[in-house]
């Protein structure tokens, strides 16, 4: 029921507050702590002036749909809710995300349809969706000609097919088809031939690709600024073309790819515009000397995000490069390089000085001395990742947090702080309880 002047006027009465005078900048800083669904189904039935606000277009940017944790009839209601006022939002909506229970809801149903009225996105999420198929996609790409960005991230469904229509979406610059397992060289082909320029393409978990289809998309769409390749099938000659033709390549990442030898990291050398830079479990093969030298051949000056997954090849000469190379990092991951010693992430830590978060998981040969000057050196660290390091004892972590007690420390014991919600953290634990264990 709307409440009238008079409820306001006793309200007004009861707190000495008159809510109607209330700067519409304030009213909107609140609402926009409330999700669509509440806007929707909720706020805007209160009274007449949440409902003059309620549509108000700064709220209606971004419909979220991927923390859903409600039950099926709530989402249900939000589209019931939705359906009489689409036309007043639907200009404004921009980003429009799903993840596994609400895109199976919503695409494996007539409901779709409703959501393809959202004719303005440019950015389009949809995570671990299960009916996700290059039908629907096509749907999508006749309803809503603008997008830009593309996440289809662990949607199973999602094949060569696919990728066929998607190639057709004449503004697409992003691409994200991590997991999607069936997707093979015919699908990135047809992303290579796209009239546009794609900039990011992130293939992690996709092991059908070859070098065939990775060198045909960085020689025609040579705009790419973000690449991530995973896969057995790989070699040095996908690296070595990725480095020869991506002239602005920023973030680089590669997993799994047991095939590269040291030609691939000294293709690497010189890239100083890298901001982020990820090698995992690439090959054993891989030398100490190559990483030395990819650190100290050119220093990485733009470098923010490092990050060596189960390097042997890692060892305290390595950090030392990294020390004096990357003197910007704010992120730095390396997990299972069990070579490294106390020396020299004491040296990492005087020389990286605005590190944010460091996990060193795994590094069994820690002692942790170098906790008694984190806070100093690292003022700005709030995460601290030091799992199975077993050397490292409780005592060294008590008196890090009795010094600085807003830092978040997680061991595989125990977590001395509840994390943040950061992607690099979730990321790195990920790892660890999933991969390797």
């Amino acid at each position: 029921m709307e409440e009238s002047a008079s409820d306001c006027r006793s309200r007004e009465n009861a707190t000495g507050v008159d809510w109607n005078k209330l700067p519409s900048e304030l009213w909107l800083e609140i609402f926009s702590y409330m999700s669509p669904v509440n806007i929707v189904g909720v706020l805007r039935y209160v009274s007449t002036l949440f409902e003059s606000y309620s549509f108000h277009p700064s709220l209606w940017r971004q419909i979220d749909l991927t923390d859903w944790n409600g039950p099926t009839t709530h989402l249900d209601s939000f589209i019931e809710n939705l359906s009489p006022v689409i036309d007043q939002v639907s200009e404004h909506l921009r980003t429009l995300s799903f993840c596994q229970i609400t895109g199976n809801i919503v695409f494996d149903s007539d409901k779709r349809w409703l959501f393809y009225k959202f004719s303005n996105i440019v950015s389009l999420e949809i995570t671990d969706c299960d009916c996700f198929t290059a039908e629907i996609l096509a749907e999508i790409r006749q309803n809503c000609k603008n997008i830009e960005a593309l996440v289809l991230s662990g949607c199973c469904e999602v094949n060569d097919e696919a990728l066929e229509v998607v190639s057709k979406f004449e503004h697409l610059t992003r691409l994200d088809i991590e997991g999607c397992c069936f997707v093979s060289n015919k699908g990135v082909n047809f992303i290579a031939e796209m009239s546009g320029q794609i900039l990011i393409f992130l293939s992690r978990g996709v092991h059908q690709l070859s070098d065939r289809s990775i060198v045909n998309l960085v020689t025609k769409q040579t705009k790419i600024e973000s690449l991530v390749l995973s896969g057995d099938n790989l070699t040095d000659y996908s690296v070595i073309n990725a480095c020869l033709h991506l002239a602005n390549l920023k973030h680089f990442e590669i997993f799994k790819c047991k095939n590269f030898t040291d030609r691939s990291i000294y293709a690497l050398c010189g890239k100083v515009k890298l901001e982020r830079l990820h090698l995992e479990n690439i090959a054993e093969e891989i030398s100490t000397r190559a990483f030395n030298s990819l650190f100290r051949y050119k220093p990485m000056l733009n470098l923010k995000e490092l990050g060596l997954y189960i390097a042997d090849a890692v060892v305290d000469e390595t950090i030392d490069a990294i020390s004096s190379g990357c003197p910007h990092l704010d992120t730095l991951e390396l997990t299972f390089c069990s070579k490294v010693t106390d020396k020299s992430i004491e040296k990492l830590i005087k020389s990286c000085r605005k590190l944010e978060i460091m996990c060193l998981n795994g590094m069994t040969s820690l002692k942790g001395d170098w906790l008694a000057g984190l806070d100093h050196y690292l003022p700005k660290l709030h995460c601290l990742c030091i799992a199975f390091c077993s050397g490292i004892s409780d005592d060294k972590i008590k008196h890090l947090l009795s010094r600085k007690s807003e830092i978040s420390v997680y061991t595989n014991k125990k977590k001395y702080k509840e994390f943040p919600k950061d992607e690099h953290i979730n990321c790195c634990l990920r790892k660890i309880s999933f991969e390797e264990f």
